[in-house]
């Protein structure tokens, strides 16, 4: 019977793995779509905010890289096509520069040296 010496083999399906995880760890990342206050009744006067800030769960992940954050004005399509959205290591982002009177709709995802994850749950925001 001869045996064989996988060695270095043996991490490749670890590996494979780890891309998988990644892709299924973001599937419910962001979490909020902060930036406006209002009073607790609702009445005008309150203060609002132009500029949203997006909050995610962190991705506990080996080799992860960062997130990128992509928004476009209608659910599902975004400006940025897959690979190209704003880049971060923070699990908060600031969207500036956003334009009145418009709905926005946000999605993250998380990305290593090979792999991105799907698209996090959307969230929307409408400028004031």
């Amino acid at each position: 019977m001869e045996h064989t010496s996988r060695g270095a083999d043996s991490k490749s399906p670890a590996q494979r793995c780890s891309g998988a995880l990644l892709l299924l760890a973001i599937a419910s990342l962001l979490i909020a779509c902060g930036g406006a206050s209002t009073s607790d009744n609702g009445t005008t006067g309150s203060t609002t905010s132009s500029t949203p800030t997006l909050v995610w769960d962190p991705v506990n992940a080996p080799g992860l890289q960062g997130y990128r954050v992509y928004y476009g004005t209608a659910p599902g399509t975004y400006l940025q096509p897959l690979g190209q959205g704003l880049s971060t290591v923070s699990t908060t982002y600031q969207m500036l520069g956003l334009s009145s009177q418009t709905t926005y709709y946000f999605v993250v995802t998380a990305y290593d040296a090979q792999n991105e994850s799907a698209y996090s749950n959307e969230v929307s925001k409408t400028i004031p």
